[in-house]
């Protein structure tokens, strides 16, 4: 198997990009809010759970054999995920204390503690976590990079101590997040528990890259099933309310990614066109970076400039907000990502 897999970056591209749309969502009885699809977007978070625990599987699983490997590995992760997560939570912390005068004074007004309360947790890794409370982040959906840096710590504390029983290691750990899961009746765990939701899709992930490592497939025939029958479980899901039935997400993503790995069928190649590829490329600054651009676009052309309501407006406003936060996660990631990347490689390498 490839050590990149191109149209499962493509992937992540897109499904990037429908989290903006779900977090589009100051007009909850808009027509492009308000729809199965959109709504239950958020599952979209595990495919990226999954998909990192399949890629971090297929280069790390027998590369952590001593406690330096393990300080390299973790090390490597800090430097991929901290100088986004650190400029992301500034900027927004910024925009708020600017108070009434800020074009983000929707953001929230609850002042200095909670706003330093707020960057605490995420910028020690704790947002998915009690640790310091169950604080709801200004940058909302950082919690879940908390909950990729307990997945990485966890993987490799198994991987280093227990290399004979990783696997059965790893099914005990998806057992038991699913049976806490089950206990606490709600499957969506975030600012408080969303590491348990993490760590049971990273796991899952685990076994995808098992599976694939040990047999190969030819699935074309199956991508455009797979997308319809996708579908058909997020629209079945809210139109029964069936909460605690998300748990089966995360197996449809990794059977979505035993699909498009073993591909090269008709959505394989747009995936892995030059556009989705640099969709998936940004993937991770589109995600950091799109909630302070949705509340910049509302406020501009909804208080700012006063424009009606409209499902016209709204819809431009959706537009503008994926175009714009597109634009500026290239920026970001060139600047932040790569620049600073580099940077604390050289000092921590």
């Amino acid at each position: 198997m490839k050590e990149r897999v191109e149209q499962l970056d493509g992937l992540r591209g897109v499904f990037s990009i429908l989290v903006i749309a779900h977090h589009h969502n100051a007009f909850k009885s808009s027509v492009f809010y308000n729809n199965f699809f959109v709504i239950h977007s958020s599952l979209f978070v595990d495919f990226f759970f999954v998909l990192s625990g399949f890629v971090i599987a297929m280069n790390y699983i027998g590369r952590i054999r001593t406690s330096g490997d393990f300080v390299t590995f973790i090390k490597k992760r800090f430097i991929r995920l901290y100088p986004l997560l650190f400029y992301t939570e500034i900027i927004f912390i910024l925009a708020n204390l600017a108070g009434e005068e800020s074009s983000m004074k929707n953001a929230g007004s609850l002042g200095i503690e909670y706003y330093l309360s707020t960057a605490l947790d995420t910028l020690t890794f704790m947002g998915s976590t009690p640790v310091f409370g169950s604080w709801m982040s200004i940058n909302y959906p950082a919690w879940s990079i908390s909950a990729e840096m307990v997945s990485y710590f966890v993987f490799g504390i198994v991987i280093l101590l227990l290399p004979r029983f990783k696997y059965l290691f790893f099914g005990m750990i998806t057992a038991v997040s699913a049976l806490f899961i089950l206990s606490r009746g709600e499957y969506l765990l975030a600012y408080d528990y969303g590491f348990v939701r993490g760590l049971l899709c990273f796991c899952i992930g685990i076994y995808t890259h098992l599976l694939l490592s040990k047999r190969r497939f030819r699935l074309a025939a199956l991508e455009i099933p797979f997308l319809a029958f996708l579908v058909a479980a997020m629209y079945f899901t809210h139109h029964w309310n069936l909460n605690l039935w998300k748990l089966a997400f995360p197996l449809i993503f990794s059977i979505g990614i035993i699909i498009f790995a073993s591909s090269d069928g008709m959505v394989s190649e747009l995936l892995s066109s030059k556009p989705f590829q640099y969709l998936g490329k940004i993937s991770y600054s589109i995600y950091l970076n799109h909630a302070i651009v949705l509340i910049f676009v509302n406020v501009v052309l909804f208080r700012i400039l006063k424009s009606p309501a409209t499902e016209p407006m709204i819809g431009i406003s959706l537009l503008a907000s994926i175009l714009l936060t597109v634009t500026y996660s290239h920026f970001t990631y060139e600047f932040i990502e790569k620049r600073v990347g580099r940077f604390l490689k050289s000092k921590l390498e």
